[in-house]
């Protein structure tokens, strides 16, 4: 199936995928399993939530946060080994975000709850159940893009009252401070992040709300410089990202139309 804007969950070399979007802003409660050494795909039961814009992450179990079908969305999906269940809500509806397992917690940031441009406050949660708020983004925004290294959550772009944003902002999840670091060398947002080490590999997204890049770039979290790292095969935006080692996978995401393609990216 092509679709974008889905939850995606690493655990080792299996990937949890659930929610999304297929076009005419339609949101699916689809989900899978993912063996991502072999390619193996299994159907698991739906979400009781059909989502888009949607993240996800591990909290005590495989977890889908928030998200939009007609609506912004609080809900918090989780599994449970056999099917996919409401445990918890945020602590208020959003949409558009981005959730990063760090020091054993899911933080949760950006995003849109249906009124502002986007969202400012930082959550965080143990369980997917209680959720607090440990701090605020100075550049609120949402559809941004986000990975883990050296102990910091680093948020990259993202959209805010239909700009993209260019400033790169580091989260420590333990105090909630949140500072902007650096900027890109132009607005980005819809991207795909993953991290290699100490550096940080940005792919894709959108440049502006009609404009596909297929651009992808380094970024090193020790000297904070940003330099060029080739192209994806095609301009694509909306994806999620799963890992297995030094191999990154981006499923699905928006280029023309919406991509049932799984890419390849391999560290060397």
């Amino acid at each position: 199936m092509a679709f974008g804007r889905e939850a995606v969950i690493s655990t080792g070399c299996s990937a949890f995928v659930a929610g999304g979007f297929v076009g005419g802003d339609s949101s699916i409660a689809d989900a899978y399993r993912i063996d991502l050494r072999h390619g193996d795909v299994s159907r698991l039961p739906h979400l009781p939530v059909a989502v888009h814009d949607t993240a996800g992450g591990l909290a005590g179990r495989p977890v889908v946060v928030g998200g939009g079908n007609s609506s912004e969305q609080s809900v918090v999906q989780g599994w449970d080994g056999k099917a996919w269940k409401v445990i918890g809500h945020l602590p208020q509806a959003r949409s558009d975000l981005v959730a990063a397992n760090v020091a054993g917690r899911l933080v949760v940031a950006g995003g849109y709850n249906g009124t502002r441009p986007a969202e400012p406050g930082i959550l965080s949660s143990a369980d997917g159940s209680t959720w607090k708020v440990i701090g605020t983004l100075p550049v609120p925004v949402r559809y941004p893009t986000s990975a883990v290294a050296r102990g910091a959550v680093w948020l990259f772009g993202g959209e805010s009252s239909g700009a993209m944003q260019s400033a790169i902002q580091r989260i420590d999840p333990a105090t909630g401070r949140a500072r902007v670091v650096g900027r890109l060398p132009h607005p980005l947002g819809h991207a795909v992040a993953v991290a290699f080490g100490t550096r940080i590999l940005l792919a894709g997204g959108r440049t502006d709300a009609d404009t596909i890049t297929d651009a992808m770039w380094w970024f090193d979290t020790d000297t904070g410089a940003v330099t060029k790292a080739g192209h994806l095969p095609h301009p694509l935006s909306d994806s999620a990202v799963a890992q297995c080692g030094d191999t990154s996978f981006v499923l699905g995401g928006e280029s023309s139309s919406v991509t049932d393609r799984v890419l390849r990216i391999t560290y060397r």
